[in-house]
């Protein structure tokens, strides 16, 4: 039954001269984890039954044979496994990076500079490579090939996408080369053609070798030059021409020269790239990969089944659950942990420097640690609170084989899972809800809803341990005219538990989405919406491929943004607003509701009353201190491991 219901997804397929064992693929994305760390976390997406794996990025310059034993490492822990592994091939390139710390300047093909709207930070001019750059730069994707294939490798993959080097020369917007290798489309695939030539001189006729490139990159006119960037139509032709070499043995063709589709968020639907892949279908007969916040089993056998691609990228599906593709193949479709495009864990750290890590898995970027293990001693283990933080902790002193039961106030589990779910856009918030709710069934957690635990209530049970998770309290600053009835706090208003009027000024002190995403909410409805923060910009806190598509969404709906104010004081419908570095002033009139987005305050009071009086105690979550989901799901994990 389950083998019919995914039967072309858990099919083989032959690329080039190596079989998959399914269609389930791993694309390349940065981890920034190094050593046994780095072979555990490629393991485990092999043991879950992902049918290829693509390894970090490899840099085009840098990859050589001392290097080899660290890539054979990862080979051979992938190839315990029927799992294939792959080498994706990339240079940065200047319009993504162009300043080095170390003296210097990253390369491109014409010196573009970066341009991110929301992301601090310098960015000079990058160096345009001449001729000789260009020769010295071919022959280093073939001496890095030539490395992978001698590290026990299945394959090599060009990155040609995004914004990184290649996918600069083959954009008109980005390559304003007035020699061969700039100019006509010809001209742009040139320096792309040249490196696959050196690839499968160096890795030889046997080895599959494929190419990822932009098949739309969402850009207009720009104000450097009358061209725009290539669209679906330009990608064909680019497919085409690829196939044409006779070196190549599939294609992926994404989305975006720079901005959010490159890992697209929350917002964006599901599948929502799909259309590229088929569009490329129709050109090619190589196989074609698809990618994109596909995040269902299900979304990707019917994408095969309407033969709309030939593999799928399901990347941060298996970052969120390795064992996605195992769960799958057994019928086991509630227990699949599905990945919510929060990109709290997978992309922010990232542009930090950070290990990657997962907003729902606080095993993710740490498999040498080991999965949950069964406890020597059984306990008896209450957990007080039933959002997130509590029900991850439940789950987990559940695996580890405790009697564990679950006590919340409110007469439904993850309440603000809820709320947050009715933001536009927002709505996956309710399949972390789901997954974790479901994990209280499962593992046969004692749920008791509508129960105001007190300290009295615990001690009476006598538990051998406790588990605080009672989220935070409404925080409403001290503002003059606060108290006001036109006043409210921004889950009032998501819950639609008061009124709003029409004219709104939404006040931004939280800095994450609470504030866009409560605006979106408001103009969505017709309300006219002000929104103030006293930083550079809203969501200051937000990765940068989510923060570009909530102003997106907020701007496209009249949502005015106003930086670097604060409010000093409401006096019935007049709120005055001050900047933050000047101190100037402004009156804004006919204010009918002021909307404050502000963090919470540790709900932590039954934590203090009872230490001392249990066994062992342990405060987990907003009760801890008020921070991102995924850090209420990392403290309810180790807390839980620990008993």
């Amino acid at each position: 039954m389950v083998e019919q219901e995914f039967k072309n997804l858990f099919s083989p397929i032959k690329i080039g001269n190596v079989t998959l064992p399914n269609r389930i693929v791993m694309t390349g994305a940065f981890h920034r984890l190094t050593g046994n760390s780095k072979v555990q976390y490629f393991t485990a997406r092999a043991k879950g039954g992902a049918g290829m794996i693509m390894s970090s990025p490899h840099p085009a310059f840098g990859t050589n044979e001392a290097m080899i034993p660290e890539l054979k490492a990862v080979a051979d822990a992938v190839h315990q496994y029927p799992t294939k592994i792959f080498a994706q091939l990339f240079h940065h390139g200047g319009r993504m990076w162009a300043r080095m710390t170390g003296g210097g300047a990253t390369l491109a093909p014409s010196p573009v500079k970066v341009r991110w709207p929301l992301k601090a930070g310098a960015a000079g001019v990058p160096h345009a490579m001449d001729k000789d750059e260009i020769r010295r730069m071919v022959k280093a994707y073939g001496a890095a090939a030539l490395v992978m294939k001698k590290s026990g490798y299945d394959g090599i993959e060009i990155m040609a996408a995004w914004a990184l080097l290649q996918s600069q020369f083959l954009s008109p917007t980005l390559n304003m080369r007035t020699d061969e290798y700039g100019g006509s489309l010809e001209n742009r695939m040139r320096f792309l053609l040249e490196c696959i030539d050196s690839v499968r001189e160096n890795i030889g006729p046997d080895m599959p070798l494929g190419v990822r490139f932009n098949g739309d990159e969402f850009v207009e006119r720009v104000w450097w030059t009358r061209e725009h960037g290539n669209t679906l139509d330009e990608a064909k032709e680019i497919a085409k021409d690829l196939e044409a070499t006779g070196k190549l043995d599939y294609l992926f063709a994404c989305a975006d020269a720079i901005g959010a589709g490159h890992v697209p968020p929350m917002y964006f639907p599901l599948g929502a790239f799909t259309y590229i892949s088929a569009g490329i279908k129709e050109v090619v007969k190589l196989p074609v990969v698809v990618v994109g916040r596909i995040n269902d089993p299900v979304l990707a056998e019917n994408i095969l089944v309407n033969n709309q691609a030939d593999m799928i990228g399901m990347t941060r599906a298996v970052m969120c659950d390795p064992e996605m593709p195992n769960k799958a193949r057994e019928g086991r479709l509630e227990e699949i942990r599905r990945c919510i495009a929060c990109n709290e864990g997978c992309v922010g750290p990232n542009f930090m420097a950070l290990p990657i890590t997962c907003s729902l898995n606080y095993e993710t970027g740490r498999e040498i640690q080991g999965p949950v293990k069964t406890a020597e001693n059984k306990k008896t283990v209450m957990v007080i609170g039933g959002g997130a933080a509590g029900l991850e902790a439940a789950r987990v002193a559940a695996l580890r084989g405790h009697e564990v039961s679950l006590y919340e106030k409110n007469d439904v589990l993850a309440k603000d899972l809820d709320i947050a779910a009715r933001a536009p856009g927002r709505q996956d918030f309710t399949e972390a809800k789901r997954y974790l709710v479901y994990q209280m069934k499962l593992l046969k957690v004692d749920v008791h809803l509508g129960i105001n635990v007190t300290p009295e209530m615990v001690i009476q049970q006598q538990p051998d341990a406790v588990i605080v998770a009672t989220g935070g309290l409404p925080f409403m600053p001290e503002i003059p005219g606060s108290d006001n009835g036109n006043v409210v706090a921004m889950k009032k208003v998501l819950a639609e538990e008061v009124e709003v009027g029409q004219n709104v000024l939404v006040v931004d002190y939280q800095h994450h989405l609470y504030g866009l995403d409560t605006a979106d909410f408001l103009a969505e409805r017709g309300k006219k919406v002000e929104l103030i923060t006293d930083m550079a910009f809203a969501g200051t806190e937000v990765d940068i491929y989510t923060i570009e598509t909530a102003y997106f969404n907020a701007l496209s709906r009249g949502v005015v943004i106003t930086p670097l104010t604060g409010l000093k004081e409401v006096n019935d419908k007049t709120a005055t607003v001050y900047h933050v570095i000047t101190n100037s002033e402004r009156h804004i009139e006919g204010i009918d509701t002021v909307v404050i987005c502000t963090d919470e305050r540790a709900n932590d009071a039954l934590y203090h009353a009872l230490k001392g009086q249990v066994k062992e105690l342990h405060l987990v979550g907003q009760a801890l201190s008020p921070r991102k989901l995924l850090d209420s799901i990392a403290d309810a994990y180790v807390a839980a491991s620990a008993l």
